[in-house]
């Protein structure tokens, strides 16, 4: 039977105004065919009839069509031929299929098979209007699921295509903090290609004094505020063999800016990772960045100035709270740097401070924050303290340090030192009232072992107290 459609030619604007669906009727009795073709063409729908398997193939990949109607069994091709052909060209054709067969094989077959109903001639105009209703309505659905899923595609290969141009390195961490994306700075800067880093923990790039610091951002940061102020990271990068033969690993120093992610869970937050943004500066080839550096760095020692010491120690003071630990604040005082500026020269008293700032690195426990915040004044925050033990041992390695004459262009000069403290929260809970206390809390020399113990000791009845 030849291919025909039911729409009347002076209503064919109209027809493509209002049509609601396009049908290919697909069964080898013509008459029948031609019977349900009028009937479904009243009803709205864009109608066209094909006599056997062949010619309904030829139809359907040359126009696209919402609903097959299938007589299973035909001359040439049967229907069950035109649904694998379907199936195999992927397209989204719904399938209704239809059979004189008295038994319940080919409903059972072709429902398996991927049909959405099954009919039983003689068709009737009630159950074929349903059925087409029913399968229009699952395309549409189903063009609104892939609708969705593209836009969803688009948008996160959007982002992964601007995460990975960012000019600056980016990464991201799972909930066991490893590195779960990296963009292409992060491999260019450190060396290692995203096979490389991906899976791995974040430990395994930080170098290892620096890798307790980093813990509390990383990992203990969950109970702290979502976004972090900017921190400075020193990176291990990868080397040649070559390179790695005759010297020490490369690094590279970045300002780090880190925030938790979450998702919503009913009216619960999930933590599910960890979105980190960094900036090489290793070399502070602008000079709007060695300012910014020099900004919240003594020039003199390289130590944090008061400004930065003071964003540390608000947030170990966020932590303390949040975790109900305690924490020490010292301050250290060059008594007579006046004095020797004036006898030996400003350059004399600048090696006292450079000394005085070398000790105190040496004998302070990794995680603890050492500063200079004045002329003479150094601020040392030792956070996580568990008892007055461990002040007390802090504060005599301090001593020993300290106690030794400095050596100065052939000259021994002794230092008059006094370290005054302030515990949290005894003597405060914020960041001004634990500066203060430590400032005006002056009683013992450094280098009297007798006033040092009598100190701490009282500071151990505090701790006692409190408990």
């Amino acid at each position: 039977m030849e291919v025909t459609s039911m729409q009347n030619k002076e209503d064919s604007k109209k027809s493509r105004t209002s049509i609601k669906g396009r049908l290919l009727i697909v069964d080898d009795e013509s008459r029948h065919a031609e019977s349900l073709a009028m009937m479904v063409a009243s009803w709205g729908y864009d109608v066209h009839t094909a006599a056997d398997g062949a010619k309904a193939a030829g139809l359907l990949i040359s126009k696209p069509f919402d609903v097959v109607l299938l007589d299973l069994h035909m001359p040439v091709a049967d229907g069950y031929k035109v649904m694998d052909f379907i199936r195999k060209r992927g397209l989204k054709t719904r399938i209704i299929t239809v059979s004189g067969d008295p038994s319940m094989d080919d409903a059972i077959k072709s429902l398996k098979k991927g049909a959405d109903n099954f009919i039983r001639k003689p068709v009737t105009p009630v159950d074929l209007l349903k059925a087409i209703d029913e399968s229009l309505r699952k395309k549409v659905k189903e063009e609104q699921r892939e609708g969705v899923k593209r836009k969803i595609e688009v948008k996160s290969s959007l982002h992964r295509m601007m995460f990975d141009v960012a000019p600056n390195m980016q990464f991201l961490l799972d909930i066991k903090g490893n590195f779960r994306m990296v963009n292409t700075v992060f491999t260019k800067v450190t060396g290692y290609s995203k096979q490389e880093i991906l899976g791995k923990h974040w430990s395994s790039l930080v170098e290892g004094d620096q890798i307790e610091r980093m813990h509390h951002v990383f990992e203990e940061r969950r109970t702290a505020p979502d976004r972090f102020p900017e921190v400075e990271l020193r990176l291990r990068c990868k080397d040649s063999n070559e390179e790695s033969q005759n010297r020490k690993p490369r690094t590279v120093l970045v300002a780090l800016q880190s925030r938790r992610l979450y998702t919503q869970q009913g009216k619960k937050k999930v933590f599910f990772g960890t979105y980190g943004v960094a900036r090489d500066i290793t070399q502070y080839n602008k000079l709007e960045e060695l300012n910014k550096y020099q900004e919240f760095h003594d020039s003199l020692t390289g130590l944090p100035n008061r400004v930065l010491f003071e964003d540390y120690l608000s947030f170990a003071l966020t932590q303390a709270k949040q975790e109900n630990t305690q924490l020490c604040l010292l301050n250290v005082v060059l008594v007579d740097l006046k004095q020797i500026n004036e006898r030996y020269g400003h350059a004399v008293g600048d090696e006292c401070l450079k000394t005085i700032s070398a000790r105190l690195k040496q004998h302070v426990r990794k995680g603890d924050i050492l500063s200079r915040i004045d002329g003479s004044e150094f601020a040392l925050l030792l956070p996580h303290i568990q008892d007055g033990k461990s002040v007390v041992h802090i504060s005599e390695k301090l001593r020993i340090g300290l106690s030794n004459p400095i050596e100065v262009t052939d000259r021994s000069i002794s230092l008059d030192l006094t370290i005054g403290s302030a515990a949290f929260p005894s003597d405060g809970d914020n960041s001004e009232d634990l500066l203060r206390h430590a400032q005006t809390s002056h009683g013992f020399h450094p280098l009297s072992k007798q006033r040092h113990l009598l100190q701490t000791s009282n500071w151990i009845k505090l701790i006692k107290t409190q408990h």
